[in-house]
């Protein structure tokens, strides 16, 4: 199983890199094929199979295919001439998408594991054994975050904001893109 709290912060990771290499001078990334990179490992290995059932795990490859198209794009408009308009034009045009598909991947990596944990509850509800910590964390993630990081650490106020945002935003770029159509 991939750590899918390190996946969502590598992609995170990623979209920084893509806009460093976009606005600075920064040396190149280099960027491993959707199938070799960690998640692609995961989900063309176990993933996809073991989680079949859940609608989430086909949008998120999805999602991930598209996004390592439109950052290989930004990180070959990087080794080549920046100083042709229509390139650095259609370079800007990925890293938009880069960063809209990295928010779905984030967004589809989250609903994934909630629904791994929810079938895992369910499970256990079924066997009338559930432990009481895991339907602590089912009924209050944040509160069960926060036993994990500590009161101390702003990092979960960030975390929830933060996925407050992302999903609104995507739910913003869904609605353009359909007026669109």
């Amino acid at each position: 199983m991939i750590d899918i709290t390190i996946a969502r912060i590598t992609h995170v990771e990623w979209v920084h890199q893509l806009e460093l290499l976009l606005h600075s001078s920064t040396s190149s990334v280099s960027l491993p094929s959707y199938h070799d990179c960690e998640l692609g490992v995961w989900l063309y290995g176990d993933g996809l199979r073991t989680y079949k059932e859940i609608p989430e795990i086909v949008l998120l490859e999805k999602s991930h295919k598209t996004f390592h198209i439109a950052a290989d794009n930004v990180v070959e408009w990087h080794k080549g001439s920046k100083f042709n308009l229509q390139k650095t034009a259609r370079a800007d045009i990925d890293f938009r998408d880069a960063l809209r598909t990295s928010k779905e991947i984030v967004y589809h990596l989250t609903m994934l594991e909630f629904k791994i944990l929810q079938k895992y509850q369910e499970a256990q509800e079924a066997m009338e054994v559930a432990p009481n910590g895991l339907k602590n964390m089912l009924n209050h993630p944040w509160e069960a975050l926060k036993s994990v990081i500590g009161d101390k650490s702003s990092r979960l106020d960030v975390a929830k904001v933060s996925l407050d945002l992302l999903k609104k935003d995507l739910v913003k770029s869904y609605v353009r893109d359909s007026s669109r159509a």
